[in-house]
């Protein structure tokens, strides 16, 4: 049984200090006099959420108006696949013209992976 333990504890070491595939670029599809600029993206790992990336950044107004109910919707994109592995539309309200507004959203994924992430920002209708 002893003659195992090392291996056993190499196992849990990987385990615990392993990180998700690697950090995910980003791209930004504006939307009218809305943008939005991703600032981080980190890759996490937790035993009991897996491997899951924290996206942060901020949309901007640079419209002569009020945009009125924006939502900015954020997709983890698999880079091989193209497939959506996860989306999340977080709401901003209404955005004053010159005005901007931080964003951080969690977005699941595989840990053998590799992602990038969408952001497209949109006034409502």
């Amino acid at each position: 049984m002893t003659r195992y333990l090392p291996v056993v504890i190499l196992a849990i070491a990987l385990l615990l200090t392993c990180g998700c595939a690697e950090q995910a670029p980003s791209s930004v599809v504006p939307s009218g006099g809305l943008s939005a600029s991703v600032s981080k993206v980190e890759d996490h790992w937790n035993p009991g959420l897996g491997c899951y990336w924290r996206v942060y950044g901020t949309v901007y107004n640079s419209a002569d108006a009020t945009a009125r109910d924006a939502v900015v919707s954020i997709q983890l994109i698999d880079t091989l696949t193209g497939s959506i592995r996860d989306s999340k539309t977080i709401s901003v309200g209404d955005l004053p013209k010159g005005d901007s507004r931080s964003f951080e959203v969690s977005l699941d994924g595989e840990c053998d992976h590799s992602y990038r992430v969408e952001v497209r920002p949109t006034e409502g209708t």
